[in-house]
């Protein structure tokens, strides 16, 4: 799950440092985008107004038109500042473990920083009625290019013999693509009374990795997974950016 909207940045100034003006207008920003984000798991996007997010973040209403030039863009932009806490965190948890670079290792730590934060949590339970009406949050098209060049990351990790090599890379970006769609939407087929925890879950599906794509023995540099999931988000990011961009060009 991605979203393509624009989320904050820093503008530097004149000596390369964010001028105290700009630091001021992201941490607003930021502020009003963790409201927005509370408010859609509580009411949902239908029942949830400008009005509703700006009273709630103690800003006018116009302030948020400063940023946001309709109620689905804040959104869209809150699920994308949601998507991008989640991925900060996987990152700092996958370089603080000596084992951070293993596939069963990355997986786990994109799950745990995934569930820390609600609004991705409510994603991964199957809680997704309350994006409804949220036009763009899960298209396929930008679903797709939010992946980044995934199948190259693949060949990275079966180069540096992180991930079995003799399976072929369009199985593997199939299967583990598969697995994550599956935790999201499974939840709607079997109902959430029937769905296990996500916590559950994550350590399965993790162990399910490690028996299934790691080799025995494991090479001895495992670093390299963390340099290539690394250069991997960097992509992803990438296009993100260049996906906002887009969107906003008059």
């Amino acid at each position: 799950m991605t979203a393509s909207s624009t989320t904050p940045k820093r503008k530097a100034a004149d000596d390369g440092a964010p001028s105290p003006q700009a630091e001021a207008r992201v941490r607003r920003a930021e502020h009003i985008l963790d409201t927005a984000a509370t408010l859609l798991l509580r009411w949902g996007f239908r029942k949830t107004t400008v009005d509703d997010v700006a009273r709630a973040a103690g800003v006018a209403k116009g302030t948020i038109y400063l940023h946001w030039k309709d109620k689905n863009e804040l959104f869209l932009a809150a699920l994308a500042h949601a998507q991008q806490q989640a991925v900060a965190e996987a990152r700092q948890r996958i370089a603080a473990d000596p084992e951070g670079g293993l596939p069963h290792r990355l997986w786990t730590h994109g799950m745990v920083a995934a569930l820390a934060n609600p609004l991705m949590a409510a994603i991964l339970a199957g809680k997704t009625d309350v994006f409804e009406g949220l036009r763009g949050a899960f298209d396929a098209p930008t679903v797709h290019q939010m992946t980044g060049d995934y199948e190259t990351y693949i060949v990275q990790l079966q180069e540096a013999g992180l991930i079995r090599a003799d399976l072929s890379v369009s199985v593997i970006a199939f299967v583990t693509s598969a697995l994550k769609v599956g935790i999201i939407n499974t939840p709607e087929l079997f109902g959430l009374d029937r769905t296990p925890p996500p916590e559950e879950l994550t350590e399965v599906i993790s162990d399910l990795i490690r028996r299934w794509l790691e080799p025995d023995p494991l090479p001895s540099d495992q670093e390299a997974g963390k340099r290539f999931v690394a250069e991997w988000l960097e992509k992803v990011r990438a296009v993100e950016d260049q996906l906002q961009q887009t969107e906003h060009t008059p």
